[in-house]
């Protein structure tokens, strides 16, 4: 079976198995920025995206097989004033680059609302701006959701948000039932969040993908930085024959 499975506890500078994207940077303390910081304050229409090198098989096209995958991340989201705009985990063809035009709403994933089957990309977006003028297909608060091929997602639920505090998020996919769950949880005051849709990653996505976290942030009044603190993923894909028959 094709496995991939990695765990970070701590980042490093220009770390080896990790590709930076956009203002993507690592702090002296190891905490991965993927938005711009300067003495601690987010700077406004940044964007930076962190990619693991190594490949991820999703899916095998000999054999039909679809990869079940689970991912924990620790990720803190502070805000001096109002916030935006959020980040995302995503999985996307292996050759992606920070679209054009991605800042602020679009979080370095997408350039415009429409969904797009070229675009390739699955993202669990932690979204923590919402106000219909600028953001039409939010709902009216801050929401996890999950995307396909566009910014505008198929599933949300609230989120509360908690302004410099410790997120635990987990993303799982099972590929039996086509089913992909996020869920979030704060420590600090034991609030938990979980999102769930059917998704088939086989229509969507390339066999082979890369997978990692964007962020963007937006208009001066409201900034924000966006740090993850650590990192694991592991998945699985089992070789099973191409038709499960007796010869």
């Amino acid at each position: 079976s094709d496995e991939l499975s990695f765990t970070i506890n701590n980042f490093m500078p220009n770390q080896g198995d990790l590709l930076f994207q956009g203002v993507a940077t690592v702090s002296p303390t190891g905490v991965l920025q993927l938005t711009s910081e300067e003495n601690g304050q987010p700077l406004e229409y940044s964007v930076g995206r962190v990619l693991y090198t190594a490949p991820v098989r999703i899916w095998d096209s000999t054999t039909g097989a679809v990869a079940s995958f689970s991912t924990s991340f620790t990720f803190v989201v502070k805000a001096a004033r109002g916030a935006s705009d959020g980040l995302a985990f995503f999985l996307a063809p292996p050759d992606s680059q920070i679209p054009s035009g991605s800042v602020s709403k679009y979080l370095g994933l997408f350039n415009n609302s429409n969904s797009d089957s070229s675009n390739q990309i699955v993202a669990v977006e932690f979204d923590t701006y919402f106000g219909h003028s600028y953001d039409p297909w939010d709902p009216n608060y801050r929401h996890i959701g999950i995307d396909v091929n566009g910014i505008e997602s198929i599933k949300t639920v609230q989120w509360d948000w908690i302004n410099g505090g410790v997120a635990f998020a987990t993303i799982t996919y099972l590929a039996p039932n086509k089913t992909l769950i996020a869920s979030l949880v704060y420590p600090s005051n034991q609030t938990s969040f979980i999102v769930a849709a059917s998704v088939d990653l086989k229509e969507i996505l390339p066999e082979w993908v890369r997978v990692g976290f964007s962020a963007a942030t937006g208009a001066p009044k409201a900034v924000e930085t966006h740090d993850v603190r650590s990192w694991s993923f592991t998945s699985t894909l089992e070789a099973n024959s191409p038709a499960d028959v007796d010869n």
